[in-house]
């Protein structure tokens, strides 16, 4: 860590392709965390889990940032990561768009929303937001693996990787059990019948015909 301390400037931010998208891929999950998708008044609903995706979350975001450090090659890995970061960076971008900021709470947030947004990127998956996360973080890990000075950090980034996973698919089995159950909405609308049917038109939670 010190080493890269000591050769970073903020320069090599701009300074490839790659260290771009990785810049926008974090700015991206920070905007959403802290406008798009704002965490509750009262707390958060499962504080554990949120810890854990926070602290998993930290640990990637160290383990690659070799990828703000320019590197004077580019290997098939590191097209294939700038690949993914741009599909992470429009696809969220596409998302926060069709949500607006503060329309839909944080993940574990555990407030249920009002409505069901069935258009833009809705139409094509139920949770585009961590579609475009994963993606992010795939891209990295894949640009990351490119680079000959990744080393140790690609089995430890495969952990985190595989941790991150687990945790959104919890989120989305915890948003989707209580929007099903209609909870803390007050009666304004029946949303678990109106987000069955929702289900039963857009079947994929993250990537249109596969899962």
């Amino acid at each position: 860590m010190s080493a890269f301390i000591s050769n970073f400037s903020p320069v090599d931010a701009l300074s490839s392709p790659t260290s771009i998208l990785y810049s926008g891929t974090l700015l991206n999950q920070a905007y959403a965390i802290l406008v798009n998708f704002p965490r509750p008044s009262t707390g958060f609903a499962y504080p554990g889990h949120f810890a854990a995706l926070a602290s998993i979350s930290g640990a990637s975001t160290l383990l690659s940032l070799p990828l703000l450090l320019p590197t004077p090659n580019s290997s098939p890995l590191q097209i294939i990561g700038n690949t993914l970061m741009t599909m992470s960076v429009s696809l969220f971008s596409w998302t926060a768009y069709t949500t607006q900021r503060g329309r839909l709470p944080a993940i574990f947030g555990g407030k249920t929303p009002d409505f069901i947004i069935d258009y833009g990127p809705f139409a094509y998956v139920r949770h585009p937001a961590y579609t475009a996360y994963l993606l992010g973080w795939t891209g990295a890990f894949t640009a990351l693996s490119g680079r000959d000075d990744a080393g140790w950090r690609v089995p430890a980034w495969i952990v985190c990787l595989m941790g991150l996973v687990a945790v959104y698919r919890t989120g989305v089995q915890m948003e989707e059990k209580q929007i099903l159950s209609g909870k803390e909405n007050d009666g304004k609308v029946d949303l678990g019948k109106k987000y069955k049917e929702y289900m039963n038109k857009v079947k994929c939670r993250w990537l249109p015909g596969l899962f």
